[in-house]
């Protein structure tokens, strides 16, 4: 039996050698970090607690944060300038919504090369947003949806058709859904996606420093910890 209840092992114990396929680090153009200091601290943090390498993943979403287009991430990261010992890279996380074609046509944010990032509303989707991500593969885009086990459509409808819409595209398991962070829905259908194999990677969308302490405070089982240590070696692949 694949139980997860033994809880033995800090969360934060898996970022030892781990490469983040999503975090908000790039400081000043979402709801992440807000400036270069708060940034280079949670880079140094992060390095601490065994973090070799990341993809900084801002928001892309149509009347929020699309005023910085691709071109002036790619600026801004260059700006930031980063140059220390993580290997930092510049990738982004794309609302699906109607503006999301467009992106894929011009210079999207990718990361190794061909795949891209993308979340749903947490509490809604129309096949509409489907129909999209299908479109996109046949552009020959590797789709990762973030954090499903977070979505309200998941979580409402998660042993019939949804489940076979979403697994369709690779899976990016937020880490602190296994500590309930996210609430008592993630953790449970987090928990139920990785003991069925669902998921492909693996992230922290880190924020903040209190993503950081929650990972630290957070125990797991060894069979999480295990389960989620082939997440980690899929994560190389893009780097």
């Amino acid at each position: 039996m694949f139980s997860f209840h033994t809880k033995n092992i800090y969360l934060a114990d898996l970022l030892d050698d781990f490469y983040d396929i999503h975090c908000h680090l790039l400081p000043g153009v979402d709801d992440g970090s807000p400036d270069r200091e708060h940034s280079l601290r949670l880079l140094e943090r992060m390095q601490g607690m065994g973090v070799k390498g990341l993809y900084m993943t801002p928001h892309i979403i149509h009347g929020a944060y699309d005023n910085r287009g691709e071109e002036e991430l790619r600026q801004r990261f260059a700006d930031f300038g980063y140059q220390g010992p993580l290997d930092i890279r510049l990738g982004a996380e794309y609302f699906i919504d109607d503006k999301f074609p467009e992106h894929l046509e011009g210079n999207p944010l990718t990361m190794n090369c061909r795949h891209v990032l993308v979340e749903f509303s947490i509490n809604g989707y129309s096949l509409r947003a489907f129909d999209m991500l299908f479109e996109a593969t046949l552009s020959g885009y590797e789709i990762i949806l973030a954090h499903p086990e977070r979505y309200a459509f998941v979580q409402a409808n998660g042993k019939d058709k949804v489940i076979n819409l979403i697994k369709q595209y690779k899976l990016q398991l937020n880490l602190l859904s296994l500590a309930g962070y996210h609430g008592s829905g993630a953790k449970k259908y987090a928990e139920q996606m990785l003991r069925q194999g669902l998921y492909t990677f693996v992230g922290t969308d880190t924020h903040s420093n209190a993503y950081l302490d929650a990972l630290q405070r957070a125990r797991i089982s060894k069979k999480v910890f295990d389960a989620v240590n082939v997440l980690k070696e899929n994560n190389r692949t893009l780097f």
